[in-house]
């Protein structure tokens, strides 16, 4: 059975969406068959694997039972606010959420064009299959170590350093019904391993074997082209669109709420911008603070920040920093409650 190493970086994911959805540890213990005690020594990364079926549980579980663009696009926003995107790629749990377990939607144009490109080239299905399920790519120990599992990415350390590489296999009924558009969603690694293995026989016809070079070329002309046609992992999504897009064409490509959702983050920067104008010192201090709030628990931050502070409107100054101040005392107060008694698991 297939384990994740449950990074420092997953078990805070978990405790941030769980905490975020408002689900007791015991609940979510009882959902998976085990005690709240394994959940805290989970969240506090004092487990070292987990097994992977009972990670998407545990996703699925916070998520509502969702595996869609919206639980992963927020767990890959929480580790924006944490991790550069080298550090993100090297989170495999989440790599294999977004690329694997996540469906996404397949756009017509995109099979036509990959039935295009097989018909022009005399590829049949079999073939193609064949091709996708030899996993050319990987080193010949790898390919036939029995020990990895298929369909999970995984590292291995290699003469050009640490590599994050994935065992295909896909029945042909799979392979079928994609291509003739009865499957309407796939992992994203599915339709990525289809469109590469069509322009490697495009380019090389029968030769398995080639370069290291060759292959990362082929792998970026096969992301660009799902990009193309808007089929996007979300971290491709995040990478892709403001680099190759220019404004008005994002604005096309993503749906109505992600266009209200870009006017309101640019709204609140223009507004920051007009703060740094009087005092950059005191605005870059609090802008820090913020940031590091953010991090701390970007759930319990959302909440408060999202508090009807507007209703204060005929306040005086006086009373707002009265207000402050009692709020800072409770801060001060709520730091010092002793840790037996700190047990709250929901806002």
């Amino acid at each position: 059975m297939a384990r994740v190493v449950v990074t420092p970086e997953l078990a805070d994911t978990l405790r941030s969406l769980r905490l975020q959805n408002k689900i007791q540890a015991k609940v979510l213990a009882d959902h998976i068959g085990k005690s709240p005690a394994y959940i805290s020594k989970l969240e506090s990364s004092n487990i070292q694997t987990i097994d992977n079926n009972e990670l998407n549980s545990i996703l699925q579980f916070v998520s509502s039972g969702n595996i869609s663009g919206d639980i992963v696009e927020e767990i890959y926003a929480s580790l924006k606010y944490k991790y550069t995107k080298e550090e993100i790629k090297r989170q495999l749990w989440f790599t294999n959420f977004d690329t694997v377990e996540r469906r996404i939607t397949i756009p017509e144009s995109l099979i036509d064009s990959i039935k295009t490109y097989m018909q022009t080239h005399r590829i049949s299905r079999e073939q193609l299959l064949k091709r996708i399920n030899a996993n050319e790519a990987l080193p010949d120990e790898e390919n036939s170590d029995d020990s990895i599992p298929y369909n999970q990415w995984y590292h291995r350390i290699r003469a050009g350093g640490n590599a994050c590489s994935i065992k295909i296999r896909i029945d042909f009924k799979q392979l079928d019904d994609i291509l003739d558009k009865k499957e309407k969603v796939s992992p994203y690694v599915f339709i990525l391993a289809i469109m590469l293995y069509v322009l490697k026989i495009e380019q090389f016809g029968d030769q398995v074997k080639i370069s290291d070079e060759d292959n990362k070329n082929l792998m970026k002309v096969a992301v660009d082209m799902l990009n193309q046609h808007k089929f996007f992992s979300i971290s491709q999504e995040n990478e892709w669109l403001p680099k190759k897009e220019t404004q008005s064409k994002i604005v096309k490509l993503l749906d109505a709420f992600d266009n209200d959702n870009r006017e309101i983050v640019n709204d609140i920067i223009s507004r920051f911008k007009f703060a740094e104008e009087y005092n950059i010192k005191d605005i870059n201090e609090q802008l820090n603070t913020f940031r590091e709030n953010m991090r701390w628990d970007l759930g319990f931050m959302m909440k408060i920040i999202s508090l009807d502070y507007k209703s204060l409107e005929k306040t005086s100054v006086s009373n707002k920093r009265d207000l402050i101040a009692k709020i800072e005392t409770l801060i001060l107060d709520c730091s010092q409650i002793p840790e037996n008694m700190n047990k709250i698991e929901t806002y």
